[in-house]
């Protein structure tokens, strides 16, 4: 499965992808996953329309892209009273694969702005967002979304809006199948990925909890409906993991040394100052490697400045901590 798929009559091999992620998927981290491989498109974190036509891309570590990155997605969240052409027009000249429209982001301070999972759920204001991107942006357009607000009464809200992405010429949507109220620890619903993929003719890429192959073998029914996969948590992880899905050879890892290249990468494109915060995060989600790894995280939570975040991490792996097993679903 996910050998490839096309999007907008460009084909993306594998069809595997990159989820956006807030405080991650920065260039740093985008550089470290192209020396692994296995990935068919890398995706941004999460651009604000405001804020990006602020930047110079070149430099930004947000949209900061290098030609061994491949095809990337840039992710924008609006609400619609930013200035969209001027933004779509920038975004444009960076050359991505898709410009996707975040409609899925459940946190409270991205709502209150009327993006996310705010505009989603806000159907009028939604069109017109969409016919104004429209008017702009002739390119490949996808969304990213969740399956809505209500318990219950979900499915027809969402083909309301399927109905419109429809419409609007986009050109795929990316499912992340949990509710905008559920929090993280409530399981993904898998099982509504064949019915979503039913009702449209748009390619559906599932995302939410995938951590391993097994975990879409074991549910082959599941998403065998979907045209491609977006990796989240699991890829922060787990840098490699790309690889374990697109079937390529196993490699050996050395969590030391792909820590420490991170670090390298991210003190490249970021100042220390603003550096140790991105370490932090990266190591937040790195130290589930291990059956100790909170020691590891603790540690960098402690550290005043970078090198002390590095002579706290190198200490921990240079010391063969043991590993953790692969996260399961229940």
């Amino acid at each position: 499965m996910f050998e490839s798929m096309f999007l907008n009559g460009r084909r993306v091999a594998p069809a595997l992808f990159l989820a956006p992620m807030a405080g991650i998927t920065n260039s740093a981290f985008r550089r470290l996953l192209a020396d692994f491989g296995g990935y068919g498109a890398l995706t941004t974190e999460m651009l604000s329309a405001a804020a990006f036509l602020r930047e110079n891309p070149a430099e930004s570590s947000f949209s900061r892209r290098r030609q061994c990155e491949g095809l990337v997605v840039y992710q924008l969240r609006t609400s619609g009273d930013e200035d969209l052409e001027a933004t779509f027009a920038k975004l444009e000249a960076q050359n991505p694969l898709a410009i996707d429209l975040n409609l899925g982001c459940p946190a409270p301070e991205i709502q209150c702005r009327g993006s996310g999972a705010a505009l989603f759920r806000d159907l009028v204001r939604l069109k017109q967002v969409l016919a104004r991107i429209r008017a702009c942006y002739k390119g490949t357009l996808t969304v990213k979304c969740r399956l809505g607000d209500e318990q219950e009464r979900w499915r027809e809200a969402f083909l309301e809006r399927l109905r419109l992405f429809e419409d609007f010429d986009v050109h795929a949507v990316t499912v992340h199948p949990r509710l905008s109220t559920e929090k993280l620890k409530r399981r993904a619903r898998w099982e509504e990925f064949p019915w979503i993929a039913a009702q449209t003719r748009l390619p559906v890429i599932g995302n939410g909890d995938i951590c391993t192959p097994d975990d879409v073998e074991e549910k082959r029914q599941w998403f065998e409906p979907l045209s491609g996969l977006m990796l989240g948590r699991i890829v922060a992880q787990k840098p490699w993991i790309f690889r374990e899905f697109a079937g390529l050879p196993p490699l050996e890892v050395n969590h030391a040394e792909v820590w420490e290249r991170l670090y390298r990468y991210t003190l490249e494109d970021l100042p220390p100052e603003r550096a140790i915060g991105r370490l932090r995060e990266f190591t937040a989600y790195f130290s589930k490697n291990f059956v100790f790894g909170h020691e590891l995280y603790k540690r960098s939570l402690k550290a005043r400045d970078v090198v002390e975040i590095r002579d706290a991490a190198m200490s921990f792996l240079e010391s063969r901590p043991q590993l953790a097993g692969l996260p399961r679903r229940t």
